[in-house]
């Protein structure tokens, strides 16, 4: 398949994918799934906000989960090449991200009250889609803490997931100059002090920084792009983390290495980037290992060269090498 080239990216995203996509898009609100989490005398449920684009000739089903304060307008160039390839595209916007339902008002904070919620919002708008189209199998794409929501949303009903692509997922964030016990013991801490809606320590309100020598992506047409798009829309500001998020981030990443590789059914293809600041190498290699040795599927371990966190975020030869990877993958029927 062709890739957007660098030198004319603007051009053709404007004149030719947002057409295309608007052309196939509808814009849908699922109910929220419907359970007490933590607090049963504080019962909140919202409408989760996703985004259908149907191709012309389907032969299957892509449910995108997207990362850490992402939303679904991130993924047009990716929708784009899965319409191209024959696939229908939905992507829910989780929950504090996008135009999805809050928990908090401030529009910057991602916060969220237990990582059950995230897990249920998100089977709830996958149930929507397998009711929509029965007869075409479903896959997943997951990005970052995408990852660790489809990852464990996989888990939980595998029966449901033809195929499982999990693309520099959040098995175990990283966090920065503080080790992982001590900041999940902050976490645990804050949130028993009921201050579990602040921000975590050095986190900021959005401000319109950020610069794509810093980012997480290497293609700088890419993320200027997206850039824009969040200066001019506020459901799109979405910053920083709360002590509930961190909480949350260390529960999924538990259940992921505890329980969920035993119970994957659906072959699954990881993807790792080669510089990696935001998520555990060491935690992406052993969940792979671990289901290889002990599971009951194949998960197919990739280390993209070249790439960074945002690994559908690179250029040139390097995106076609990861592209030509996931429809491979796609299309390969093997089985263990």
């Amino acid at each position: 398949m062709e890739i957007i080239n660098e030198n004319e990216y603007e051009e053709v995203m404007n004149d030719t994918v947002a057409p295309y996509l608007a052309a196939r898009r509808r814009e849908l609100y699922v109910p929220g799934a419907d359970y007490p989490f933590r607090n049963e005398n504080k019962r909140i449920t919202g409408k989760i906000h996703m985004l259908q684009y149907l191709a012309d000739d389907p032969k299957g089903v892509i449910v995108i989960s997207h990362g850490f304060t992402e939303s679904a307008v991130k993924y047009d160039e990716v929708t784009y090449y899965f319409l191209k390839e024959g696939y229908h595209v939905y992507i829910p916007e989780h929950c504090g991200h996008g135009r999805s339902y809050r928990l908090t008002a401030d529009p910057s904070l991602v916060h969220i009250d237990t990582w059950r919620r995230y897990i249920r919002d998100f089977l709830k708008a996958c149930r929507y889609i397998k009711k929509a189209y029965p007869d075409l199998p479903l896959d997943l794409f997951a990005h970052s803490m995408g990852g660790a929501i489809g990852g464990i949303a996989a888990a939980w009903e595998p029966q449901w997931f033809h195929k499982v692509i999990l693309s520099s997922p959040m098995i175990r964030p990283l966090t920065g100059n503080v080790p992982w016990p001590a900041a999940t013991g902050i976490a645990v801490e804050k949130c028993i002090l009921g201050k579990e809606e602040e921000y975590v320590a050095g986190q900021k309100p959005y401000d319109g920084s950020g610069a794509f020598e810093t980012s997480s992506a290497t293609s700088r047409p890419r993320y200027e792009r997206y850039k824009k798009l969040r200066a001019e829309k506020k459901e799109l500001q979405t910053w920083s983390p709360s002590y509930g998020w961190l909480l949350a981030s260390a529960e999924m990443s538990w259940y992921l290495r505890l329980y969920a590789w035993k119970k994957y059914t659906a072959p699954m293809l990881l993807v790792q980037a080669q510089t990696e600041d935001l998520v555990s190498v060491r935690a992406l290699k052993n969940f792979a290992g671990r289901i290889n040795r002990e599971g009951k599927t194949v998960c197919d371990y990739i280390h993209m060269i070249g790439t960074k966190h945002e690994i559908y975020g690179s250029r040139g030869k390097t995106l076609e090498k990861y592209w030509r990877y996931i429809f491979n993958f796609l299309e390969d029927d093997r089985e263990k």
